[in-house]
């Protein structure tokens, strides 16, 4: 299996140091292009769709950070490649294999990439068992069911159970009617496109909930609503007319 790979690299040296680090690699990384400020990193994630990112913290003016929040989705195994140290809590914090720090050894740069492909490998076999399940638990309109893929395997769960779920980072949580939440390995983009033709609607970039259990809608700029079980969340004015719409307002 090929891996998916770009560089996000403003150091010339650098970048050279770590593609001949992935050339002395056995695992196939396909490198698909680098970038080396934040506009371009940016586009070459959303065209590339990268199963793997190598991304330095500082990147001309910005940093890795400020790439990782304009993306509204995320798809990637992430891991860092650095000569800072005071930015791996924030590293992690989106979710990211590994923080390397320069200059980086062959042996610690080889484990990062094993761990990137493993977790990679098990997200692809999760999305093929994931559409055979889905469709293998497809019941009547009332009570349709959606498999939540999480760390250790999967949840099946109702589709009217689901009040509204939210992005974290690589991983979307889903707040379930009895009050219980599921943390799921997949990111938020995946679910969109099995629960908004049910009844479902993305409000905001981090945000989809359940139709049919809104309780209330406050009109505004962009507006909130108040979902069933009691939590306001704020609809975007990007997604506003979609919402509307939906509602049949």
């Amino acid at each position: 299996m090929y891996v998916k790979t770009i560089i996000i690299e403003d150091e010339e040296s650098s970048l050279f140091v770590l593609q001949d680090l992935i050339g002395r690699l056995t695992t196939n990384l396909n490198i698909l292009g680098t970038a080396g400020h934040l506009d371009s990193a940016i586009q070459l994630i959303k065209c590339s769709a990268p199963d793997l990112v190598f991304m330095d913290v500082r990147i001309g003016d910005g940093t890795g950070f400020d790439v990782l929040q304009k993306l509204s989705d995320r798809n990637f195994e992430l891991i860092f490649v650095t000569a800072y140290d005071n930015y791996a809590l924030e590293a992690f914090r989106f979710a990211a294999i590994d923080y390397l720090l320069k200059p980086i050894g062959m042996d610690e740069f080889e484990e990062a990439v094993k761990r990137a492909s493993n977790r990679i490998v098990e997200k692809k076999r999760y999305d093929t068992i994931g559409v055979l399940l889905h469709n293998l638990f497809q019941e009547s309109e009332q009570h349709k069911k959606i498999n939540i893929a999480t760390l250790n395997g999967y949840e099946f769960v109702e589709l009217r159970d689901i009040v509204w779920c939210k992005s974290e980072g690589a991983y979307t949580i889903f707040y379930l009617s009895d009050k219980s939440k599921i943390v799921s390995a997949r990111n938020l983009g995946y679910y969109e496109e099995l629960l908004c033709c049910n009844n479902f609607c993305r409000i905001h970039y981090s945000t989809i909930i359940n139709m049919k259990l809104i309780k209330s809608y406050v009109k505004g700029k962009g507006g909130y609503i108040v979902m069933s079980d009691g939590t306001e969340l704020e609809i975007s004015q990007r997604r506003k007319g979609d919402f509307l719409e939906k509602l049949m307002i």
